[in-house]
């Protein structure tokens, strides 16, 4: 072999090496994904559980309507084991069209009232057909159960928001026709109620006076702000903190925590233009989001979704709902498919130290006092429920929760005594 055979010889294998690694360098893509992708969330446990769609959507009320006579369940205990029971029971012949408006007032029947509209894509999850089918796209707040006295069945009726729409199913079990019968006839396990408010859309409230405990109560720190840095943040190891405040930040997303560390403010302004969600989307979404932390410390409860994107559960306490301007909410708001804000409270509650009964007023003397109040006006009350003001002890490490009226007006939770009738109105938490 000659020189000049050698020189060409390693100039083939220099040029084939070069395009070797000209070829690597052009096909290489690095993967910013968990980089820049903010919807990304690590799995991190803060103590609570994960729930499911039928665990957090649950009615306010479930009445019993025996003609103008109207009643419900003593305990609210009770009310959730009848609508846990009433979930297991399956549905045929499901027919979805226009609506016959609410059953007659004369009639028997079973209301069963959410706190605000739901999609009715979610009704696959709240109660059992037996078989698939396309929900319509609509939403409802109440549902009810007629008696078909003839043939001993139970009619499922779901009325849209607007009552031009309907999905009818049957029940077709006669042991549940008369289990459910058995309450309209034993009303001596119910308690009378009376309404105010629509024909359409009745609000109900415990006709005598009520007796309700006042309870003291261990509170305890939820894991913080470290869980939540490896929560909220895509990538965690870019956070810093502000020296002088509880306020951390990864230079577009921040996070800060409020109220001698009770209460969680997150928000990501990366995507500040909005684009209104499918309200069923929206609430998986969120759901996701709070099963992927195990967010679901205590008992919450889903109460609204709003036209803005935004998702609020509430805090119930032995079924009953608790009332705090900054502690009885999980709040999210989303933006462009990923969360825009997120508040919550950080603080558990513990176990019971000690009890008071007290007395509320009735409902029959709370709505003659409304109907005198000339800073209420009737029509703008959307719901009036009996729920618990929560007071929160930091040094003592305890909350209080105290049984009130509490009356939706205008979108907002308002306390109210009606034996303090002069009394100014206290704004607990958002509608």
């Amino acid at each position: 072999m000659n020189y000049e055979t050698i020189k060409s010889f390693i100039l083939i294998v220099l040029i084939g090496i070069s395009l070797l690694l000209s070829f690597i360098l052009w096909s290489y893509q690095p993967n910013y994904e968990n980089v820049y992708d903010t919807s990304y969330v690590n799995e991190v446990d803060i103590g609570g559980i994960e729930k499911t769609k039928n665990e957090l959507i649950e009615p306010t009320e479930i009445i019993f309507r025996n003609g103008t006579r109207a009643s419900s369940f003593i305990n609210p205990v009770d009310r959730h084991m009848f609508y846990n029971d009433l979930a297991s029971w399956v549905l045929y012949d499901y027919r979805a069209g226009d609506s016959n408006g609410r059953p007659d007032e004369e009639e028997m029947f079973v209301e069963i009232i959410f706190p605000s509209a739901i999609p009715a894509d979610v009704i696959t999850n709240l109660f059992t057909f037996d078989e698939e089918f396309d929900p319509p796209n609509w939403s409802f707040e109440r549902v009810f159960f007629t008696f078909d006295e003839q043939h001993h069945l139970l009619k499922l009726i779901i009325l849209s928001v607007d009552d031009r729409k309907q999905i009818t199913a049957t029940v077709e079990k006669s042991e549940t026709y008369e289990k459910v019968l058995s309450y309209m006839k034993r009303p001596e396990h119910l308690q009378e109620y009376i309404s105010t408010g629509s024909v359409n859309a009745p609000i109900y409230l415990p006709k005598e006076q009520i007796q309700l405990s006042r309870k003291t109560l261990v509170a305890t720190d939820i894991e913080q702000p470290e869980s939540f840095i490896n929560a909220l943040f895509s990538n965690p190891s870019l956070v810093t903190q502000n020296i002088r405040e509880a306020y951390f930040t990864d230079g577009q997303r921040g996070m800060r925590i409020l109220h001698e560390g009770s209460r969680l403010e997150f928000i990501n302004p990366i995507q500040p233009s909005f684009d209104s969600i499918n309200p069923m989307e929206l609430l998986d979404k969120s759901i996701t989001n709070i099963n992927e932390h195990k967010g679901w410390t205590n008992d919450f409860l889903f109460e609204n979704i709003s036209s803005q994107n935004n998702i609020r559960y509430r805090l119930h306490y032995e079924g009953y709902p608790v009332f705090n301007r900054t502690l009885s909410t999980i709040e999210q708001e989303w933006r462009q498919q990923e969360l825009y804000q997120y508040t919550r409270p950080l603080i558990r509650i513990g176990n019971l130290l000690n009890s008071r009964e007290m007395e509320l007023s009735s409902g029959e003397e709370l709505l003659h006092v409304l109907t005198e109040d000339n800073r209420m006006e009737m029509e703008y009350i959307n719901d009036i429920q009996v729920g618990y003001s929560l007071s929160y002890l930091e040094d003592a490490h305890t909350l209080t929760l105290e049984p009130d009226w509490y009356i939706l007006y205008e979108g907002d939770w308002v306390k109210y005594d009606p034996a303090e009738q002069q009394q100014d109105l206290q704004v607990e938490g958002g509608g």
